[in-house]
């Protein structure tokens, strides 16, 4: 196959459907059923807050083999799913890109079509780190922002009886009916113990996160999944990009690996903020620069004492299964 050609949903050594749609307010997994693959593109599946936007940019410089990707990253790596956009304006940005295509979802693998030909990547992060780093998202999200750009592009018929959320607190009242803690330790005490249906639209509590990480754990052994953690490339960028570059068959020069690795770190993402973050043209952020929030990892170790130490590793290891060990240590529980 050449890089135009198509690989057709009917095609059964190729492409596998979905088992499962995820329906939120701001997703629908369904547009991927009626999406044209082509055989080299390339899916990055992450849960929100777990180095997503940091995978698109790294990514993105192998693949056009530059450090400035010429466009918002919104544009040049679309979030296929988002509802934000219509599917017809999604597919046409995607279908005028001459380029290898790399597309964004916080969908997990089960609902995403796979294919023999495709590459996805998939990066995890601790819970407890993606909590923290949820909750400031949600904080800096202009929630009717979100939604008047949803109605515009597929309007509000579907959300006639508020079952996917409204103007007033949106991502909210999609989680529970009463109103979620605050204080940074009160949250995290509820997100741990918060039991929600996934609907891709984010980890809404440890029992939905653990549904996606499990859907990429699942698939570890196939040889076009490859596994992530946010932890690895906190600590050692270099070595990381370098095996993001192996999985895509793509070779950097050695007197240009520094400039890369630079250009990947998150004060430079943050110093280019509105090219960025997600959605960063259209106004969806009270603050671009803090949709990258402090990063880094452990940020939660003052806020818990030992007894919601021992109640999070205990609701790990039964939601996350043999998943726990590498949502915990990263690649060296992968062997």
């Amino acid at each position: 196959m050449t890089r135009r050609q198509r690989v057709a949903p009917s095609d059964p050594v190729s492409y596998s459907h979905p088992v499962r749609r995820y329906r939120g307010f701001i997703v629908d997994s369904e547009r991927w059923q009626r999406f044209a693959f082509r055989p080299d593109d390339i899916v990055i599946s992450t849960p929100a807050k777990c180095g997503t936007t940091w995978m698109q940019t790294i990514v993105g410089m192998l693949v056009l083999d530059r450090i400035d990707l010429g466009a918002p990253i919104s544009t040049i790596s679309p979030w296929l799913d988002m509802l934000t956009y219509t599917d017809e304006e999604t597919f046409r940005l995607l279908e005028e890109q001459r380029h290898r295509r790399f597309i964004k979802t916080h969908t997990p693998l089960d609902g995403v079509p796979r294919l023999t030909s495709v590459t996805y990547f998939t990066m995890v992060r601790h819970p407890l780190d993606v909590a923290l780093s949820y909750r400031d998202h949600d904080e800096n999200l202009d929630s009717e922002r979100l939604v008047e750009l949803r109605t515009t592009a597929v309007g509000s018929d579907d959300n006639e009886d508020g079952s996917f959320g409204d103007s007033s607190n949106v991502r909210k009242s999609e989680r529970h009916p009463e109103d979620e803690p605050e204080a940074p330790d009160a949250y995290l005490r509820w997100w741990i113990d918060n039991d929600v249906e996934p609907k891709g639209n984010g980890p809404l509590g440890l029992t939905d996160y653990c549904n996606q990480i499990r859907t990429y754990w699942d698939a570890r052994a196939d040889p076009n999944v490859h596994l992530f953690h946010y932890t690895d490339l906190w600590n050692d960028r270099e070595s990381e990009m370098r095996r993001v570059a192996a999985a895509l068959g793509v070779r950097v020069a050695e007197e240009r690996w520094p400039a890369f690795v630079e250009a990947a770190g998150l004060e430079s993402m943050r110093s280019h903020a509105g090219d960025s973050v997600p959605e960063g043209n259209v106004g969806l952020w009270r603050s671009p620069e803090q949709f990258f929030r402090v990063g880094g990892t452990r940020n939660w170790t003052s806020l818990l004492d030992s007894r919601d130490i021992t109640h999070f590793n205990e609701r790990l290891s039964d939601l996350a299964g043999e998943a726990r060990d590498w949502v915990l240590r990263g690649r060296a529980a992968l062997g």
